[in-house]
């Protein structure tokens, strides 16, 4: 029999992970599971989350680990925008996408544009949102993965269809002047 963790039950395993043993990958790693078991309609402690993950932050800022600070911002972000929190989440992501680039981490920057992306789409900056995914299609070209091209580029037409769709609308409802009524 395999007993299933709760996400409170694996938040304070990863919590124990890092105040323990500083062990910074396995705790992000269990934190990742932590949040897949979420009820993201009943978040209670959405603070403990956020403030759990700017404790491993700060102590890699203070250690001068900078792919690990990257990996905390980006997971960080994720969770922002898990909790509907979109600036917050955008701003990780910069963050932890200047990082990599300057480490010159290309599989970690073509995801992170990837989620950058999808907090863009969300917050309504299609146009700035296909533009990333394009950036992020590039880096995955170089990388040779194509499938996730493929993928991207299904985002970008749908993106592109669904502004031009925006566009036409407004442009009737300016026509017509339906927002008078």
């Amino acid at each position: 029999m395999v007993a299933i963790m709760t996400h409170e039950e694996l938040l304070e395993k990863s919590k124990k992970l890092f105040e323990k043993r500083k062990d910074i990958l396995n705790s992000l790693e269990t934190y990742q599971k932590a949040m897949e078991y979420l009820d993201r309609s009943h978040i209670k402690n959405k603070s403990e989350y956020i403030q759990f993950l700017q404790s491993i932050l700060k102590h890699c800022v203070k250690n001068n680990l900078l792919e690990q600070e990257a990996l905390v911002l980006r997971i960080l972000g994720r969770t922002y925008s898990i909790f509907k929190q979109h600036v917050e989440s955008m701003k990780c992501h910069y963050q932890s996408l200047k990082i990599q680039k300057k480490l010159g981490k290309k599989q970690e920057t073509a995801e992170g544009l990837v989620f950058l992306a999808e907090d863009l789409e969300v917050s309504g900056n299609y146009d700035k949102s296909i533009s990333i995914f394009q950036e992020a299609s590039e880096v995955y070209q170089d990388l040779g993965k194509l499938k996730k091209t493929k993928e991207i580029d299904k985002q970008i037409a749908r993106l592109q269809e669904f502004s031009k769709e925006m566009v036409e609308n407004e442009y009737y409802l300016n026509k017509f002047q339906m927002d008078s009524y």
